[in-house]
């Protein structure tokens, strides 16, 4: 389809925005890799709920789950459900560990926080998630590229893969100017365009269809799976809920944690984003199911890809002014999650690799460190672009396991480090070590394997109860892993009484 002119300036004119905040950012994220990576610690509650929100959802929400909702009706739901739980729960609890520890041991990144933790003087753990963090990141601003992609060619008369290679000049421009300070900026406003896009889309298409009479007509003519959430099987259900493992893992939603300014404004934060992640899910979800009494099959969407029923149905039905803000909204949730990707995946390279390690005997200027981290970002979308042109699957399950890894090797990790005394720096390496081994062979184990492997899918399938999503095994091997491992080996000093003082919030730094 041809965009109206209007609307083309709409897009013309967030984007030159985003630019403008990412040159007037460049001054502020020049000081340090504490102002680039971190915003110096000094982001207001909405600043840091919003960008959460936004960097967290990404293109898998408002391409992703309006498409599953357009295939499989209701079902859609236990996407949402998982990953908003576990949300609430790491907001309202283990946000404030976080921010805490984080500040008194000078930690930046997750491995900082690790090496904190476990003293750890021969870095094992941090070149182990270090590297875990550079594979996955690329991997999703991979996936990001692919939804810009996606998104311009539903959009506007262009290939897919200018659209990509727009997608991935815009994100790398404000990015790497502006650090961490853009990206935050950035996100508070996509968060709004998103929120409003989500909300506003399936209420214009509920009046144009005089209620949502026809919604669940079209809802029931595609069978009982569009109108209940219980027609998946037990394996699906706990599989889509499993996409919750995937948030206490993630490094560009926890980094949102260390950079707010008072802790005591945590729970409010945890109650905005609460407020925001319920919201836009379900108008993703209304998106979807509307999107299925306009189209009834999905050959009627461009190039027979249900991930274009968002930009799709609101180029029917609205006019070029708001068409122009649903434009924003995909690229928003598009660019709120790539440019924190980009920004890990440098800290990882250049603050956890060649500062901490390579470099750590010697006396590097901070600003030449900022200068390393902007080029690394350049490389980083480089890598990104080249995936994203051999990617042979959707965003959704892109995404999902980028998002599933990150959370598998995280998630456990980080969570007994803050909540148990006994965890290891034995035990952590373990079921990082394992649970990346987990996802990787669930989600596709090399042929080579098949000669001394069983068919590792199939067989967390089976003990699963038919759980298929690779999170899940790879999060629960990850935990027994470190639990079991830790047991078995020395439990580091101070571990009692560090664990203690998080949770009277207060810690005082020993390492």
């Amino acid at each position: 389809m041809s965009a109206h002119p209007i609307t083309l300036a709409i897009l013309v004119l967030y984007i030159a925005l985003l630019v403008v905040i990412g040159l007037s950012s460049t001054k502020k994220s020049s000081g340090g890799l504490s102002d680039f990576f971190l915003a110096g610690r000094n982001l207001g509650k909405w600043t840091v709920a919003l960008s959460a929100v936004s960097s967290g959802r990404s293109s898998w929400l408002v391409l992703g789950v309006t498409g599953m909702a357009f295939l499989s009706g209701l079902n859609a739901v236990w996407a949402l459900a998982g990953f908003i739980t576990v949300e609430v729960f790491m907001f309202f609890y283990v946000a404030r560990r976080f921010r805490i520890f984080s500040e008194k041991t000078g930690s930046i990144t997750i491995p900082d926080i690790l090496q904190s933790r476990y003293n750890d003087k021969h870095h094992l753990l941090r070149w182990t998630s270090s590297l875990i963090i550079i594979f996955f990141m690329i991997a999703y601003v991979g996936a990001q590229i692919v939804g810009g992609g996606t998104a311009f060619s539903a959009s506007f008369d262009i290939p897919s893969s200018t659209g990509m290679w727009i997608t991935a000049a815009i994100i790398l421009v404000y990015t790497m100017l502006g650090g961490f300070h853009a990206v935050s900026k950035t996100d508070v406003l996509q968060a709004f365009f998103m929120f409003l896009s989500l909300v506003v889309l399936p209420i214009i298409a509920i009046i144009k269809l005089g209620g949502i009479g026809p919604i669940i007509d079209a809802m029931n003519t595609q069978g009982d799976g569009f109108t209940s959430i219980w027609i998946f099987g037990f394996g699906a259900i706990v599989g889509l809920l499993g996409i919750g493992f995937g948030s206490p893992g993630n490094p560009h939603i926890l980094v949102r944690y260390m950079s707010l300014k008072n802790v005591k404004e945590m729970r409010q934060a945890a109650l905005i984003s609460t407020f925001w992640n319920v919201i836009m899910g379900w108008g993703a979800v209304w998106v979807g199911l509307a999107g299925r009494a306009f189209f009834a099959s999905v050959d009627e969407l461009p190039n027979g890809n249900h991930e274009a029923v968002f930009t799709t149905l609101g180029s029917q039905l609205l006019d070029p002014v708001t068409m122009g803000i649903l434009f924003v909204a995909v690229f928003a949730a598009i660019m709120s999650s790539a440019d924190s990707q980009l920004l890990v995946g440098s800290s990882a390279v250049i603050r956890d690799i060649y500062e901490r390690i390579f470099a750590k005997d010697k006396e590097i200027p901070q600003q030449k460190l900022v200068l390393y981290s902007r080029v690394t970002i350049v490389v980083f979308m480089l890598l990104a672009v080249l995936l994203a042109f051999s990617a042979t699957e959707f965003v959704f399950w892109m995404v999902l396991f980028a998002f599933g890894g990150l959370g598998a090797c995280f998630g456990p990790t980080l969570l007994l480090s803050f909540y148990w005394k006994r965890t290891t720096r034995a035990g952590i390496l373990s079921g990082m070590i394992l649970g990346l081994i987990t996802v990787i062979l669930v989600k596709q184990q090399p042929q080579w394997t098949y000669a001394f492997l069983p068919d590792v899918k199939q067989m967390f399938a089976n003990i699963l109860f038919g759980v298929t999503y690779e999170a899940v095994p790879g999060f629960l091997v990850a935990t027994l892993a470190t639990v079991v491992v830790s047991y078995f080996t020395k439990q580091p000093d101070h571990s009692v009484q560090i664990v203690d003082e998080l949770k009277h919030g207060q810690i005082e730094e020993k390492m």
